[in-house]
């Protein structure tokens, strides 16, 4: 009986959890078949998976108690996987601020238990798991910046795309999205915080802009040797925007990238990753090769012109 006892205890709790982010999740909802999770952030915005908005402007959005409006999309940061919604007024959405459940969150670690809990048209979900992979920051392949690696063991289906991760004290620790090889990753609330806040100072989300168009250039084993690099390839500045960042500072056609702030530049795509994932307003420092000499050039970065 003792044991039954504590096996209630066990699944009560759990179900209470689950129940106290339930006002938190939202149903998104594209077109006529695609639904997906989304977070309550606080007021009236809306955290969701960016890869599964596209280039949406406008989707419905449903709340707890089943209350339906339209959200704008107001940003999608594709390099961190982070769309940000805003959805009428916060009188709308109700239930007051969110921001209280993230005051806690922090750093997940491997074997903990977690709860990804959504919304689907039929009402909430959520399915338990635990924390597969809890790694360092890193960038992800489009060059965003992740406070964390967070690889999640839990079964998935698309409708928990954009879904809350919460923690056993309750807290929202990550945002639940589909990765390559099948694998589920968490986006801490750290970084996502991050992308609502750029959007709280600007407005809209403020995309970095240097002005340069790279094309690789391969290197002879002489050469690469020459230059102290490991990589075949180097970046060569193949065009320049007129008025741009990179023109004020004064990089010339035909620059060969070796460093970007003392860190190799290994490729092409090496370099769009690492631009993408500064800042406007932040000063990098580029090693260039022009005519055969070293030169060390500071660039600030730019604001994307929008159109």
């Amino acid at each position: 009986m003792a044991a039954n006892s504590l096996l209630k205890q066990y699944s009560d709790e759990r179900a209470a959890l689950v129940l106290h982010a339930v006002p938190k999740a939202a149903a998104i909802i594209l077109g006529r078949r695609r639904v997906l999770s989304g977070i309550r952030w606080r007021d009236n915005l809306v955290i969701t998976a960016a890869e599964a908005i596209g280039g949406a402007e406008h989707v419905d959005v449903r709340f707890h108690g089943d209350s339906e409006l339209e959200g704008d999309v107001v940003a999608t940061d594709l390099t961190t996987d982070i769309a940000i919604l805003r959805v009428g007024s916060a009188g709308d959405v109700g239930g007051g601020s969110a921001a209280a459940p993230f005051a806690g969150a922090t750093l997940l670690r491997v074997g903990e238990a977690i709860a990804v809990v959504g919304r689907s048209l039929r009402g909430p979900i959520a399915i338990w798991g635990s924390v597969q992979l809890a790694g360092p920051a890193w960038n992800s392949r489009r060059g965003g910046k992740i406070d964390q690696r967070i690889e999640l063991d839990v079964g998935f289906d698309p409708s928990f795309e954009g879904a809350a991760v919460i923690d056993t004290s309750g807290n929202i620790v990550a945002m639940a999205v589909p990765g390559p090889y099948h694998r589920v990753l968490g986006i801490p609330t750290a970084t996502i915080e991050t992308v609502v806040a750029k959007v709280d100072q600007f407005g809209h989300l403020p995309k970095p802009y240097l002005g340069i168009r790279l094309q690789p250039l391969w290197l002879d084993d002489d050469t690469r040797t020459k230059l102290g690099r490991k990589a075949r390839g180097i970046a060569a500045v193949g065009g320049i925007d007129a008025g741009s960042p990179a023109e004020q500072a004064h990089i010339e056609l035909g620059d060969l990238l070796l460093t970007l702030d003392g860190q190799p530049a290994e490729s092409v795509n090496d370099m769009a990753r690492r631009i993408a994932s500064a800042n406007p307003g932040q000063t990098i420092v580029l090693e260039v090769l022009r005519g055969g000499k070293p030169l060390t050039i500071n660039v600030q970065i730019g604001e994307r012109p929008r159109h």
